[in-house]
């Protein structure tokens, strides 16, 4: 995931990580697996158990922009309305559904704000539709939170204002 979202230097530092643990690992699995075969089956497991828990952290990190498209039919100026009154930008376009005329919106923000966001919309219209998809690229996101990056460099800006 760092990789898909350009973070070329924690790409680096994770990848060398991960192969010399997967160098080590393998190579004193097959050294010994001939006489105890139950330790394929401990790293088959360890493996396995190591893509949930990147899975999991993934989640939890959620690192990264998306873009949240919100449709709604019948809500869509009061969804603006709330989104930005929260903090966030909002472009909306009129569109023409199945059912005939609805609002989409386009919302760029943190992975991590996305439920937020979808609160906040949600809040006005339970019965929007909503998709997103990872942004590439991104001008500028504005977040009404903090980063846990600015609480921490916070701190050290005062020791050493020149960062």
């Amino acid at each position: 995931m760092i990789t898909v979202l350009g973070e070329s230097r924690a790409a680096f530092f994770l990848g060398c990580l991960e192969m010399t643990l997967w160098v080590f690992g393998t190579s004193a699995v097959m050294l010994k697996v001939g006489e105890e075969p139950f330790l394929g089956v401990c790293y088959a497991v360890g493996f396995a158990g190591g893509n949930v828990v990147g899975i999991i952290a993934e989640k939890k990190l959620a690192l990264g922009n998306v873009v949240v498209r919100i449709i709604s039919a019948w809500h869509g100026q009061a969804i603006a309305e709330a989104v930005r009154r929260a903090g966030f930008m909002i472009t909306t376009v009129a569109g023409e559904g199945s059912d005939g005329p609805v609002t989409v919106q386009f919302v760029v923000c943190k992975r991590n704000d996305m439920k937020h966001v979808l609160t906040v919309a949600r809040s006005v219209d339970p019965e929007l539709f909503y998709t997103f998809e990872t942004a590439g690229g991104v001008s500028e996101v504005r977040s009404p939170f903090e980063s846990r990056t600015t609480k921490f460099i916070r701190p050290l800006k005062r020791l050493v204002p020149q960062m």
